[in-house]
This record gives structure tokens, C-alpha cells and sequence, in this order.
């Protein structure tokens, strides 16, 4: 089995065997949110607009911890609110021109991939650490030699994923996404008020009142 192939494995036993109160207070935890305050009457757009720019927001915050690269459950963040932006997004395809949206549709999916095989060398990495240590003495050089070829492949994944990361936040996606997904009037439409040049759609609003 490869690397990959046994760290998904190692997840699923991990979540697994994790008892049931931890695994409640962890989904209490960072990536915990309050929902954005729909109003049942206003345009589907609209509505998606809203539930877009809240998950943007949750990527752009979450990005820095898995920089630093302090906590192992700082790509695990970026990863879970990727993929709550990436099902938002994808829900929305039709709802907004193609030239408009493709960008930063194709760059929540690569945020994504980005972080996949840090993140599995993670959960691999903790779970054979816990092997060894209730391992024989016989069992432990093999288990090193696994864990050596782990470390060394999880640094060469954090190279590209910092890399990646790093250029997003130097570009202008972080404020494009603030411009395309900005919070305005519910019963705006949010293409519509977006006269092309990146303004931000609520000073337009406010101009043309």
C-alpha cells in the first residue's frame, strides 16, 4: 500500500476509535461558525453570495495557522473550510457568468488538493508514532525507517503547499473574492452591481442611490 493509501486508512481508524465527547468537543472547535442570517424572501443569488463570502472569509482566516505550521490541525482547517466553500460554489455554477465566477471556483478546489497530501502525512505520521511507542523493541527500526520516509515526504509536501498558500495571500484573490463576494443588500444583485472594474459592489449601490 502506498503512503497515501495508508494515511486515509489511518484517518478512518483514527476517527474511529476516537471516543465519541472528543469527537463532539472537536467539532465545537475552530472551524465552528455561526450560519450567515438568510432571509427566507430574498433572490437565490443573493442568498449564495452571503453563504460564498462567509466561507471565504473562514478560508482566509483559517490560511495563516497552516502556515505557520504550529499545529497539525492548522491544515485541517484550511482543508474543512475549503470544502465548505468548494460545495457552496459548486451549488452555484449556474447562477453567475462564467468569466465572473471560474476563477475563484477553480482556486477553492486547488486550496483544496493543496493541502491533501500535507494533511495525510499528518494523520499518518501521529498514527504510527502511536504504534512505536507500544511497539516491541524488535518491531521499532522498521517502524523508524516507515516514520523517516513520512517526515521526509511530509516536508517536501509543505514546501509546495506553503508555496502555493504563500502566493495566494501575496496575489490579489484575497481581495477579489472580498470585491466578488462582498456583504451587501440582500435584495441586491451582486453580478449586476459589479460594473467590471473590481469595485466593490456596495459603493456602487450607494452611488446610484
Amino acid at each position: 500500500m502506498t503512503a497515501a493509501g495508508q494515511s486515509r486508512s489511518s484517518a478512518r481508524d483514527t476517527e474511529a476509535t476516537t471516543p465519541p465527547a472528543k469527537r463532539a468537543r472537536r467539532s465545537r472547535g475552530k472551524n465552528d461558525r455561526q450560519a450567515v442570517a438568510l432571509i427566507p424572501d430574498q433572490p437565490y443569488r443573493a442568498a449564495l453570495i452571503e453563504l460564498i463570502a462567509e466561507r471565504w472569509t473562514m478560508v482566509w482566516q483559517a490560511v495563516p495557522a497552516a502556515l505557520a505550521g504550529d499545529d497539525i490541525e492548522g491544515v485541517h482547517d484550511v482543508r474543512v473550510a475549503s470544502r465548505r466553500l468548494r460545495a457552496a460554489m459548486d451549488v452555484a455554477v449556474p447562477c453567475f457568468p462564467d468569466d465572473w465566477y471560474r476563477r475563484l471556483h477553480q482556486t477553492a478546489k486547488s486550496i483544496t488538493k493543496s493541502l491533501g497530501e500535507v494533511r495525510d502525512r499528518d494523520v499518518l505520521r501521529a498514527s504510527l508514532a502511536k504504534e512505536r511507542a507500544a511497539s516491541t523493541r524488535l518491531e521499532r527500526p522498521g517502524l523508524d525507517r516507515i516514520i523517516q520516509r513520512i517526515e521526509a515526504e511530509r516536508r517536501q509536501s509543505r514546501v509546495e503547499m506553503e508555496a502555493y498558500l504563500s502566493q495566494l495571500l501575496e496575489g490579489d484573490l484575497p481581495a477579489e473574492s472580498r470585491r466578488r463576494f462582498g456583504r451587501i443588500p440582500p435584495d441586491a444583485d451582486p453580478v449586476a452591481t459589479n460594473d467590471g472594474s473590481g469595485s466593490d459592489p456596495r459603493r456602487i449601490l450607494e452611488a446610484g442611490r
